[in-house]
């Protein structure tokens, strides 16, 4: 085979390799957000027994509430969920439930999430969360609300959980 004969192969080669690349996944994470749901919570009301100027004034005792559901990346670049926001609750975190001493407790994941490249990850009760602290409202069976997710590299992902028993 001549020089020429095997350069041509190496540029048809190469371009063939091109479109394979182009028709596979995504170069960047591609996140998709599938059965989002989360239970009922309720909002807590101002504690009873502050005294005007006293600690906890204007601030009552918050609610607390979790959000679940199951995070796809088809992409070929892992991504990671760092928060959100959501107009029933002051703050979201991601959080695990974690055991230590016999004692199941919940942990703030303080660099977020990471959804692997082409894996997933399953939020669910006992496990991974989206904590919702602070409750403006209560959340009640059969309701839906909005919360806008915020990935690193995927930005702002909004979906509406469904309140339902676990």
């Amino acid at each position: 085979m001549s020089a020429r004969s095997i350069s041509g192969l190496v540029v048809i080669t190469g371009l063939l390799l091109a479109v394979l690349v182009a028709c596979g996944a995504p170069a960047g994470p591609s996140i998709t957000v599938e059965d989002v749901w989360s239970r009922p919570a309720m909002a807590m009301q101002e504690s009873e027994g502050a005294s005007e100027g006293g600690m906890g004034q204007g601030m009552g005792m918050a609610g607390t509430g979790a959000v679940f559901m199951l995070i796809k990346n088809e992409g070929g670049e892992a991504d990671r969920l760092t928060g959100g926001q959501t107009a029933v609750a002051e703050v979201v975190e991601i959080h695990e439930t974690v055991i230590e001493n016999d004692i199941m407790k919940m942990q703030m994941l303080g660099e977020g999430l990471e959804v692997p490249a082409g894996g997933e990850v399953q939020l669910e009760p006992g496990g991974y969360h989206v904590m919702l602290i602070g409750m403006k409202q209560n959340l009640e069976v059969g309701q839906t609300f909005g919360i806008d997710l915020q990935f690193e590299k995927s930005g702002t992902i909004s979906v509406e959980p469904e309140v339902r028993m676990p």
